[in-house]
């Protein structure tokens, strides 16, 4: 509290004017600094007021206006899920919907017509399952994965092609764990394929430009830069890496170093190999280690001793990627040349011989709009091709005897083909287990799937028993000709088609009959392999049976309605299947959803829980005591008064005031 010194009489007049004055001043401060705290009901107003406090507001605001944000993002996060939510409720109806109509007309109590009015029933599902796919919450697609701003279905060439990307858009709700408030179309509703999966490793070669990022490293952890140590015959030599981009600069910079000891040393990339250095001294030896904890030489394979006679590193594995360049890739011919692309009803050949690079072919194919995607695997060093197009069949294949597609490792049909990839996953159906009805013994006669009749008339039967592969089709096939004494390949040969896909009979015998296979014991093999009928040419030439689908709830009740419209049993028991593993499919997502959604809310919670506190602890530092400010004001009015009373009495006081 501001006084004024009762001894004030006794010393001058000017001191004591100052002390008065000053001591009115700073109760006039205080009380002016009281008022403004009341009028704006805070006790610190500015740094000044009270420093220790104001930093500790200053971090709370931000820490507030952080959560506020997260709340907003939580409270965001929450309608997307729910709303999500909301629509694979209605698709799991919908779907349910479609297999008791599939399942209503499986069997003799169906006739066409009424399959037929079903199939329209199919539609309408289709036309509801494909708004909701689209659904969207203020402008943002659920079911786009990260791709949130586009339509993630849309219709081509007759079928459904899925354009989200991702696995989903993340939100900073202040989880642990990120956490993805839009879903993958592919998670929900399977809208991509997977089997076309390149079965060949590439292995891309090194070359100079090849980006140290884009290297495995010997040791399988990329490449971490640093500064090397290079002993070249006794002296040492550091080399700093750091700023190394390409092959071609770890070259220049170890050959620079080393060649200030040993001029004729050289460094380049090992050509027998194609993936690694190979270092040569020219009068010494040279060894390379790492210096410190960086790893750099180990990476790039070029720790050890070089001989004077030269030697190579450690494999340093190039990865395949966008940038690569064709004539880098092991087994494959350049030029490219054209391969055979069906999808939807459509067939392109696509000639890639202009194709420079991996992005190049990715190019090319995405420019057919066909609903195909060229990708480079997870593994990164083969290529898949995708179909986006739910109710498409994938077909790549070879064009006039070509062997692109196949040095590529992206034939869809090979030798390798699994019999039960074909037909949409359905497989082939193999006579098997045959007994004779009278000995009840097995006979081997009635495992026959079909016979194959030629042009001279000779035949021969084909059993499929224990086959599961193309190949072993093929073998089995050309076994039975020899069996029937035919030559192969002079008489009669079964081979892949070089031209597109499918199996091809090639009847070199002479005769007037027509070349026809014809299926045994109702075996549906022959069918299924796309070879039964017959020809008068020379060559009989197979159906692509095994043409990729996209095992999607859309390319299943397409499938259906298909075969309702077709009247086809079996197509709509295959349908109904597929349907079983979308209902369990669309059953997970709801329930990740439904976790997801869940932590979102207990979020909700604890972040407003936490922001209580924290207002609760600003408030303790910030807001005013209203009653002790008010009790404040008032002594301070008092203080105010009386300070002015004593400056006047005493103001007033003069000698003749002291010599009464």
């Amino acid at each position: 509290m501001s006084t004024i010194p009762t001894n004030l009489a006794r010393v001058p007049n000017f001191l004591a004017s100052q002390i008065m004055l000053a001591s009115i001043q700073n109760s006039n401060q205080r009380l002016l600094q009281t008022q403004v705290q009341i009028s704006t009901g805070k006790a610190v107003n500015r740094p000044s007021d009270n420093v220790v406090a104001a930093s500790s507001i200053g971090v709370l605001d931000d820490l507030l206006e952080r959560r506020d944000q997260r709340l907003k993002n939580l409270s965001h996060a929450d309608a997307v899920l729910n709303t999500a939510d909301g629509a694979l409720a209605e698709a799991s109806d919908n779907l349910l919907q479609a297999k008791e109509v599939g399942l209503g007309q499986i069997g003799v109590g169906s006739d066409a017509d009424t399959r037929k009015t079903e199939a329209r029933v199919i539609d309408g599902i289709l036309n509801s399952l494909l708004q909701t796919a689209n659904s969207k919450y203020q402008d943002l697609y659920l079911f786009g994965g990260t791709s949130t701003a586009r339509q993630p279905m849309v219709d081509l060439l007759g079928g459904l092609r899925y354009t989200g990307q991702g696995e989903g858009l993340i939100t900073d709700s202040g989880l642990n764990s990120t956490g993805r408030i839009t879903t993958s179309g592919e998670e929900v509703f399977g809208s991509l394929s997977a089997r076309v999966q390149g079965s060949a490793d590439l292995d891309p070669q090194l070359t100079g430009s090849t980006r140290l990022l884009d290297l495995n490293g010997a040791r399988g952890l990329g490449v971490t830069l640093g500064t090397i140590n290079v002993d070249v015959g006794g002296t040492d030599v550091s080399v700093d890496l750091s700023d190394a981009a390409t092959a071609d600069d770890v070259i220049t910079a170890l050959q620079t170093a080393i060649q200030t000891v040993d001029a004729g040393a050289t460094v380049s990339i090992d050509a027998g190999t194609g993936n690694r250095f190979a270092i040569a001294g020219n009068t010494v030896a040279i060894t390379i280690s790492d210096l410190g904890a960086d790893g750099a030489a180990a990476d790039l394979g070029l720790t050890g001793t070089y001989a004077i006679a030269g030697g190579t590193g450690q494999d340093i594995d190039p990865k395949l990627t966008e940038r690569t360049s064709l004539s880098s890739l092991t087994g494959v011919t350049v030029p490219l040349g054209t391969i055979r692309l069906a999808n939807g009803g459509q067939t392109r050949d696509l000639d890639l011989s202009s194709a420079q690079t991996v992005q190049d072919v990715m190019n090319a194919v995405a420019g057919l709009n066909i609903g195909i995607r060229v990708e480079v695997a997870d593994t990164a060093d083969r290529l898949n091709f995708i179909n986006e197009l739910s109710g498409g069949q994938m077909s790549i294949g070879e064009v006039a005897g070509g062997t692109t597609a196949t040095e590529l490792g992206v034939r869809s049909f090979t030798g390798s083909t699994l019999l039960s990839d074909f037909n949409n996953g359905r497989g082939v159906s193999i006579a098997t287990g045959g007994v004779d009805p009278v000995s009840g013994l097995p006979d081997p006669t009635r495992d026959v799937d079909f016979t194959i009749s030629l042009k001279d008339g000779t035949s021969f039967d084909v059993d499929l028993e224990d086959v599961a592969t193309v190949q072993d089709v093929l073998d089995q096939i050309n076994a039975a000709a020899t069996t029937a004494g035919l030559a192969v390949p002079a008489d009669f040969e079964a081979a892949l088609a070089t031209d597109g896909n499918g199996i091809t009979l090639t009847d070199n015998t002479v005769g007037a009959n027509p070349t026809a296979v014809t299926a045994q014991n109702n075996s549906q093999a022959a069918d299924d392999l796309g070879i039964l009928g017959s020809t008068t040419s020379a060559t009989l030439a197979g159906e692509d049976r095994a043409t990729v689908a996209v095992d999607s709830l859309f390319s299943h009740l397409i499938a259906l309605r298909d075969a309702l419209d077709a009247d086809d049993s079996r197509g709509i028991n295959f349908a109904v299947q597929g349907l079983d593993t979308d209902i369990a499919r669309l059953a997970e997502a709801r329930a990740d959803i439904g976790v997801r959604a869940k932590r979102v809310s207990d979020a909700i919670t604890h972040e407003q829980d936490l922001m209580i506190q924290d207002k609760s602890l600003k408030s303790n530092l910030q807001d005013l005591d209203m009653t002790e400010a008010a009790v404040r004001f008032s002594t301070l009015q008092q203080q105010l008064q009386a300070g002015l009373i004593t400056t006047t009495k005493a103001s007033s006081l003069s000698l003749l005031d002291f010599l009464q």
